[in-house]
């Protein structure tokens, strides 16, 4: 996941996923600069009065009379205060998380988008590593905007607007001295980025890795593969932090040239309120006020560049994550796709042609009929593209020349859900999501799981002949990727989840490559049962799984080379016939 996106696409993403709670950002936002203006502006003037009426205090004063007026007015600028403060965090926080839950889910749907061959190209580990780090980043960055820049522009401005008002001089060397504070923060707001982009992109690298392990701890236990794995992941953990102690070196060298531009001011703004003192043009009011507004306004400009870093680095987490949003998928349906309508279930490849890279052809020119409620096995050497041809039919890839019809439909100009919902697909390896064996075969269907049909086809697949063994039944949990359940359960699972589909076309993809021989009479009886009334494509390198089919076509280096019978095919004599020689219990043997 190398692709990353500028910060400026960066927060219009964030804007986007915003958008919808405005309202509720726009509102607590209004509430802070309230707040600031009653903290920062009216409270010290408040209390500048008071300290000029103690000043020029005469013998005898009383407390009402003298300060009566600035008591409630103080006790209704502390109430106005904390009402403020606690309506714009309440509004702020419900805003960014709704805006946070968005985010979560525009790009789970973009990665619900994203090919086949995008998901096999990119690790699971550190796609959801990204979008951990995003989804908090976008809450990051928020808050750093609202309680942060916000915060920090409202109280500058109006404390420079106090003090050119109270004692000019003041006032423009102040403005001066910031305004030379924002030119650093912006000329070294780019290394500053930058480097904290590094460490994102270092530190996610290293999770993803960490994530990658544990999710296939069993085979790298199996390799003893720990001891490695742990250099691995310290070596990218080292560069980690490598990384972060760059980035650190680019912040203490830029804080540095603030911090000397700050207490230049504090100093200069020092100076020429004491000479004014001296000088009798201001009173010990505004003297208080231009130490109170100095000293704010160099604590606020210093940490408007901490604001500044925490959100670079909070858009270096993020960039990733939207430049994933940002990709083009590269399936799409086109404008105007319509639905597919299954009426026989022909399936026709016409001079397919399909690659990888330009340079490496995989299947080239290749034609192919399989008509309504045909039953045609596909055999060939590894690699040949037998399972490609799988994919190609529910276009989890895009042919490169050529086209593949349904019932005379090219499956590019219909919608991709109206497509596999009309294909039944049983893979060699099936996933199951993490849930109950009983939601896993309900997949894909509307509504909660009915037990009565999950049963009836649990039965016809053989699935609750293991079901019935295990304590909790058809509410088992079957573990990430189905990882509790064996090989041989996963396929019979897969199996049972395409009957309770029951589409007019089956694309079975080496589905009983992972039985045993016990279990692999079960579960040919099972397929049997399956491809009743249905078109199908069955891939298989176990040739006894095939050999009772309608036809069977031989795929050698993307092109079809022989078709026919089991019993025409081993009375040709070629590639299918010493494939069958070769097998050994229904196994291929290595040549």
């Amino acid at each position: 996941m190398e692709a990353k996106a500028s910060n400026r696409e960066t927060l219009r993403f964030c804007v986007d996923v915003s958008r919808p709670y405005a309202r509720m950002l726009i509102g607590g936002a209004v509430c802070v600069v309230i707040g600031v203006l009653v903290e920062s502006v009216a409270t010290p003037l408040v209390f500048a009065d008071a300290l000029e009426r103690i000043v020029t205090l005469r013998p005898h004063a009383r407390l009402w009379p003298t300060f009566g007026t600035l008591v409630i007015v103080y006790a209704g600028l502390l109430v106005a205060g904390t009402a403020c403060w606690r309506l714009a965090g309440w509004l702020e926080w419900e805003g960014c998380t709704k805006a946070f839950s968005n985010s979560v889910r525009v790009a789970f749907d973009r990665l619900l988008e994203l090919s086949y061959r995008w998901h096999v190209d990119h690790p699971s580990g550190e796609v959801s590593s990204t979008l951990s780090a995003f989804s908090w980043a976008l809450m990051q960055s928020i808050d750093e905007l609202t309680w942060g820049m916000l915060r920090i522009v409202v109280g500058v401005l109006a404390g420079i607007i106090v003090l050119l008002i109270v004692a000019w001089p003041v006032g423009v060397t102040v403005a001066l001295f910031t305004a030379l504070f924002v030119w650093l923060v912006v000329i070294r707001s780019k290394p500053v980025t930058e480097a904290s982009a590094r460490f994102s992109a270092a530190h996610t690298e290293a999770e993803g890795v960490a994530f990658d392990v544990i999710r296939n701890i069993s085979t790298v236990k199996a390799q003893s593969g720990e001891g490695l794995e742990r250099a691995t992941l310290a070596a990218k953990l080292g560069r980690s932090v490598a990384a972060d102690l760059s980035a650190r070196r680019v912040f203490t060298v830029t804080r540095t040239w603030m911090s000397s531009v700050i207490n230049t001011m504090s100093w200069g703004a020092l100076f020429i309120g004491v000479v004014l003192a001296l000088h009798h043009d201001v009173s010990a009011a505004i003297v208080y006020l231009i130490l109170f507004y100095t000293s704010q306004i160099a604590d606020a400009v210093i940490q408007s560049f901490q604001t500044v870093r925490s959100l670079s680095r909070a858009l270096g987490r993020g960039a990733k994550l939207v430049a994933l949003v940002n990709a083009p998928p590269e399936v799409v349906d086109a404008p105007g796709a319509g639905a597919l309508a299954v009426s026989r279930g022909e399936v026709t490849f016409r001079a397919v042609d399909f690659s990888y890279t330009p340079q490496q052809p995989l299947i080239e020119n290749l034609n192919l009929v399989i008509a309504p409620g045909e039953r045609v096995g596909v055999v060939g050497p590894s690699g040949g593209g037998k399972s490609t041809l799988t994919r190609l039919v529910l276009r989890f890839m895009d042919v490169t020349g050529g086209e593949i019809l349904i019932d005379g439909q090219a499956i590019g100009a219909v919608t991709q859900r109206s497509l596999r919902n009309q294909v039944s697909y049983v893979p060699q390896d099936p996933q199951m999501l993490h849930r109950t064996i009983a939601e896993n075969i309900w997949l894909g269907q509307e509504g909660p799981p009915d037990m009565e049909r999950i049963a009836e086809v649990s039965r016809a697949a053989h699935v609750e002949e293991f079901v019935a063994e295990l304590p909790d039944g058809y509410e088992t949990i079957v573990g990430e990727r189905g990882l509790k359940l064996s090989g041989g359960q996963r396929q019979r699972v897969a199996i049972a989840q395409a009957m309770l589909k029951h589409a007019p076309i089956l694309i079975l993809d080496e589905a009983t490559s992972a039985l045993d021989s016990a279990s692999e009479q079960l579960v040919q009886e099972a397929l049997w049962r399956l491809m009743t009334d249905c078109t199908s494509l069955v891939v298989a390198h176990r040739l006894s799984t095939i050999a009772r089919l309608d036809r069977i076509v031989v795929v050698e280096n993307g092109a079809i080379t022989d078709s026919g019978t089991h019993r025409e095919l081993l009375a040709h004599g070629g590639t299918y016939a010493r494939l069958w020689q070769h097998q050994s219990g229904g196994f291929l043997e290595a040549e």
